[in-house]
């Protein structure tokens, strides 16, 4: 039933003008979305997010929906196209934000299934001015980092300069770094869970880190705590050609309580 599922829905995409609702019960249907979901696209769009200096002096605002077709087998767009627009700079900063997004494709009863999805991109400059309040500064440059405009996401192995992560202790590692911040679940701790949580995520030029993806849970809040201190870590980003670059790494931390001191933290090498 897949395959007759799929045509119909990018037939439905190809006259733009209507859409498929697939109907399912619960359960059934999971939509197709960015890595880390509704969550981490907020975060995203606080970090990342340029407000078009024009738009924002002339107090240009709205949402700019994106829309695309999601392979089943890749999660990659296909077709991207503005399905709502507010301004020809908005809608271009759209695009960019929502090309440096990875996807999870959508499942159908249990398979695989390619669908025509829409993000919303709002942009509104009080918003804004929190985003870069939170950053710490208050314009929109890139801090004239030189960057590759095809959005190409490498490997450590394709890189001149690997990306690297900053301690504000220089004595430290990621082994210290998670020793000292980590907060052992409740959760995990009772239930005596242990094991190893792998994440998946995206150093940016910037430096900034992006598309954060569980791609191996532990229960117990454990998987949460992992994204928590991910998102504590700073980093050097990536070189080729001379270019800073986004590359792909992964993050892992092993939860293990140990008899002799109740807990103990164990990260593997990084």
């Amino acid at each position: 039933m897949r395959i007759p599922l799929v045509i119909i829905l990018i037939s439905c995409f190809v006259g733009v003008k209507s859409q498929t609702t697939i109907v399912a019960m619960p359960g059934q249907y999971v939509e197709a979305h960015n890595y880390g979901g509704k969550v981490e696209f907020k975060r995203f769009l606080q970090q990342e997010m340029n407000y078009p200096l024009k738009a924002l002096t002339n107090k240009t605002e709205g949402i700019v929906e994106v829309s695309a077709i999601i392979d089943y087998k890749t999660g990659k767009p296909s077709k991207i196209h503005i399905k709502t627009s507010v301004s020809k700079a908005l809608d271009k900063e759209a695009m960019r934000l929502y090309k440096m997004l990875l996807f999870v494709p959508s499942y159908y009863l249990g398979d695989r299934v390619t669908t025509y999805g829409t993000l919303k991109f709002k942009f509104s400059t009080k918003q804004y001015k929190r985003y870069c309040k939170k950053r710490g500064y208050q314009n929109i440059l890139l801090n004239g980092v030189e960057i590759d405009s095809l959005n190409t996401i490498y490997k450590d192995n394709q890189v001149n300069i690997k990306p690297k992560i900053i301690f504000k202790d220089t004595l430290d590692n990621i082994s210290s770094f998670i020793q000292k911040n980590i907060k052992y679940p409740e959760g995990t701790l009772r239930l005596n869970i242990t094991g190893v949580v792998k994440l998946f995520f995206v150093v940016e030029p910037t430096g900034r880190i992006t598309n954060i993806k569980a791609l191996k849970n532990l229960g117990g809040g454990a998987t949460s705590e992992a994204i928590r201190l991910l998102k504590l870590t700073h980093w050097k980003p990536a070189k080729k050609d001379g270019k800073e670059v986004r590359v792909s790494k992964q993050f892992e931390v092993n939860f293990n309580l140990s008899n002799e001191s109740g807990m103990d933290y164990v990260p593997t090498s990084y």
